[in-house]
């Protein structure tokens, strides 16, 4: 085994999800502040938030070695590729996770709670209870990727506003189409590694019409904002522009469940989230609403 270098480390961290998550805490922090930002809580935030994200990946990279050595997707990844032992991405995880939640706990001990239910519920609950277990694994697993809102709120209030509360919700049920759209251009890989991710373990006709339907909750829910008074009109017209090409892509698929259609769907759904959560931090910063 040749010696690891830095980037094997970095990659270990899966970084672009790590700053999708940042988003998430940012925007649950300035729905909840509004246009006022003090900055060392909220430098304390994304700094746990990072390391969090990071030391979770890499624990769950630890933990799944063996099917991630299945997979092609996957199979290039540092530890089953040999490049990093898997002690030491264990190590580095737990660290992360360790330091994550001391930052966190400066901020105050409701920031520090979330971000250390956001590390529970992936690693535990997900990859370790539901991963090979149900095909409901990334619909309760992606809880993990709502507590970023909630401990952005906390950060900046001690408390979880109605926005925040939303927005978890909004990426509760992004989640699953998202992930699924993505299972379904893999569901061979899921297949060979004995995962029961609905595309894996359902015929092409039935997964994409549960992807649809998990993709088309979403847009009336991001108008809540709105209705709810939480945001102003940029952020509707973001909302809606946005969800408009969400759902082209979506119905695109059910009609052509198509590999090609699943993955341009998929390629789709992490911008879409991304504006709607910038939709929203520039509606507060420019209206203070």
């Amino acid at each position: 085994m040749s010696r690891p270098g830095w980037r094997d480390y970095v990659e270990l961290l899966k970084l672009r999800i790590a700053a999708l998550l940042l988003l998430v805490a940012a925007s649950g922090y300035l729905v909840t502040s509004g246009p006022v930002v003090v900055t060392l809580p909220f430098a304390l935030l994304l700094v746990s938030g990072l390391l969090a994200s990071g030391g979770a990946s890499a624990v769950n990279q630890y933990i799944d070695r063996d099917v991630d050595g299945l997979m092609r997707r996957t199979r290039s990844r540092p530890i089953p590729s040999g490049r990093v032992p898997p002690e030491r991405a264990l190590v580095l995880g737990l660290g992360l996770i360790g330091v994550a939640l001391i930052l966190a706990f400066l901020v105050n001990p409701l920031t520090a709670a979330f971000v250390g239910l956001g590390f529970l519920v992936y690693v535990f609950v997900y990859t370790v209870g539901l991963k090979r277990r149900s095909v409901a694994n990334i619909v309760i697993g992606g809880f993990a990727g709502s507590c970023p809102a909630l401990a952005g709120s906390a950060a900046a209030s001690g408390s979880v506003s109605l926005g925040a509360a939303l927005i978890a919700v909004l990426v509760f049920l992004w989640t699953p189409g998202h992930f699924w759209a993505l299972a379904f251009r893999m569901r061979e890989d899921y297949a060979r590694a004995r995962l029961p991710m609905l595309p894996a373990i359902t015929d092409e006709r039935t997964a994409a019409k549960w992807i649809v339907v998990s993709t088309a909750l979403v847009p009336p829910f991001a108008l809540s904002f709105w209705v709810l008074q939480v945001s102003g009109l940029a952020y509707l017209a973001v909302a809606i522009i946005a969800s408009a090409i969400l759902l082209y892509y979506a119905f695109r698929f059910l009609r052509s469940p198509t590999v090609r259609n699943a993955w341009a769907g998929y390629r789709a759904s992490g911008p879409y989230l991304a504006a709607l959560l910038v939709g929203l931090i520039a509606d507060r910063l420019l209206h203070g609403v």
